[in-house]
Order: C-alpha cells, then sequence, then structure tokens
C-alpha cells in the first residue's frame, strides 16, 4: 500500500503552500498522484486567476518528478474538500493549519479542523514553520497508542510515509498514573505512595509487553522501532516527546478508546492537532455506515 492520491487544498496563500513539500514527501512519486485543489464560492465567476495558480504550482511539482492534476471546486471550502477526496477515493490530505483563503479570506485553520471531523480520509495536518520547502523528509515518526486495536490502525498509514534505511518509529504508550482509592485515609500516606509505586510499575510492564508485540506490525526490516512507556498525561506526554524528539511526524487515530487506561483517544487527538508544534497524521477509521470508496 502507498498514498497513491495525495489532495492538498490551497488558497492561495504562502502559508497554505506549507503543506506542498509534504505532499511531495509522502508520494511515491511515478506511483502517486498530488492532485492540488481550490475551492472558490459557488457564485463566483470562473477563477482564472486561482486556475493559472494551481498550473503553476502543479508545474513545479512536475519538474521534480511528481504526477501532478488541479482541480477547482464551488461552494463552502471544508464541505467541498470532504466531498472531493470522499469521491475521488483520496488516500491522504495534507492541509495546512492556518492561512487565509483568497478574496473571502476564509481562516484555513478552522477549515482544517472541519476537514478532520468530516472525512474518513488520513489527514496529514501541517503546522507553518515546520519545515522549509525542500527539506521534508520523514525520517521519525512517533506513533502513538492508547493500547486497544483501533489505535493501531496509525500504525500502516505511519509505515507509508517513511522512506528509505535508517528511518526510525517510536511506538508510545502513555498510561494514566494510578488513582489511589478514596476511601484510604490520607494519614497512610506511606502506604498511598507505596501503592501507587507498585500500580505505576505494573502499568508500565504492562505498556512495554503491549509495545513489544505492537512492533510486529511494521514489516519493513530496515525500520528502527524503539518501544517508549509512560506513565503520565497523554496529550502533554505525547507533545513533549514530539519536540524533544524533534520528530517528523506524529500519528495517532482519533476515536477509540484504550484497554487498561480507557482514556478517550479522540479527545487526546483533538488536543494534539490544535497545540502539537510538529506535523500530525490524524487517522479517523471509517464506521460501517460510511465505508470508504474504492
Amino acid at each position: 500500500m502507498a498514498f497513491r492520491k495525495i489532495l492538498v487544498p490551497l488558497d492561495g496563500s504562502e502559508i497554505a503552500e506549507k503543506a506542498i513539500p509534504y505532499a511531495r514527501a509522502a508520494s511515491r512519486k511515478r506511483e502517486s498522484t498530488v492532485t492540488l485543489l481550490t475551492v472558490i464560492g459557488a457564485s463566483e465567476e470562473r477563477d482564472q486567476p486561482m486556475e493559472a495558480y494551481l498550473a503553476e504550482k502543479a508545474e513545479a511539482l512536475e519538474s521534480e518528478g511528481v504526477r501532478v492534476s488541479t482541480a477547482v471546486a464551488r461552494g463552502e471550502p471544508a464541505r467541498e474538500i470532504v466531498e472531493f477526496a470522499d469521491e475521488n477515493a483520496m488516500d491522504l490530505i495534507v492541509i495546512s493549519s492556518h492561512g487565509y483563503s483568497g478574496i473571502k479570506r476564509r481562516i484555513i485553520g478552522s477549515v482544517a479542523q472541519e476537514v478532520l471531523h468530516g472525512t474518513c480520509v488520513p489527514v496529514l495536518l501541517v503546522k507553518p514553520g515546520d519545515a522549509k520547502p525542500g527539506e521534508v523528509e520523514f525520517r521519525k515518526v512517533i506513533v502513538a497508542l492508547d493500547g486497544s486495536p483501533f489505535s493501531e490502525t496509525s500504525i500502516l498509514y505511519a509505515e507509508q510515509l517513511i522512506k528509505g534505511a535508517g528511518a526510525e518509529v517510536i511506538l508510545l504508550r502513555v498510561s494514566d498514573p494510578p488513582m489511589v482509592p478514596p476511601t484510604w485515609s490520607r494519614d497512610a500516606e506511606s502506604h498511598r505512595r507505596e501503592y501507587q509505586q507498585r500500580m505505576t510499575a505494573e502499568l508500565q510492564q504492562q505498556a512495554v509487553e503491549y509495545l513489544e508485540k505492537a512492533k510486529g506490525g511494521f514489516g519493513r526490516k530496515r525500520i528502527k522501532v524503539r518501544p517508549h512507556a509512560v506513565v503520565g498525561t497523554a496529550a502533554e506526554t505525547i507533545m513533549e516527546l514530539a519536540q524533544k524528539e524533534k520528530a517528523d511526524v506524529v500519528a495517532l487515530t482519533t476515536h477509540g478508546r484504550s484497554g487498561v487506561s480507557r482514556w478517550v483517544h479522540g479527545s487526546v487527538a483533538s488536543k494534539i492537532a490544535q497545540e502539537c508544534r510538529r506535523p500530525v497524521l490524524l487517522v479517523r477509521p471509517c464506521p460501517p455506515e460510511r465505508p470508504r470508496p474504492k
């Protein structure tokens, strides 16, 4: 599997264009097609300047060996992006988290959030300033898992971003800190500490064993997989590690519950999408009533 169809929504702003190098890095060049899409108002005349703008960006990508197509849709931006991705069976949407859209100056950040909530296509959310054009590589990826099979869906997609030998995947499992039963007396402080230490060690061991099994999800022998188990607050821990490791992308699912700690993965993903300073790959598996187009 590869990201054979990649969609990049553009609005004419430099910030929105930050998504282009990431789409190029995610493509398999001759195996992939990158579609540059812009959305104009339903009542607007044909926007020839935007069509010329898309053609210019397409030509630049084609000169680097990437297959490119362009498209113009009419209507409300987020809705049109989601519908275009579904109808054309896109494998990945790459979108900047901020920017302004042309004449009507819609904030692309709000559009990106609506796209995240409206599509079943994986979304690579790019943060402006992450990298300069031409310097994007997916060499270090953090895959955040919550202990559930649901969250492991992101493993396959994260693997598709990685190219070449020497790449590293950090499998991260964050367990919630153990809670002391409220009936315990606060006078027994030593017993409380002992209990917390024992439960923390057990959670850590369970997480390590889980991550060792999850490593099997990566089939490429040349990929270095490093398990990392932490007891702490999920979103904050994930973002702190991403900054410390200078991760090229953080991958996780947007919904689901964990087996042991039971934190809601969707809310964690939402916080990371809004606050993480590194690019974020969000995978939301389709429910049965909304299958992905073939």
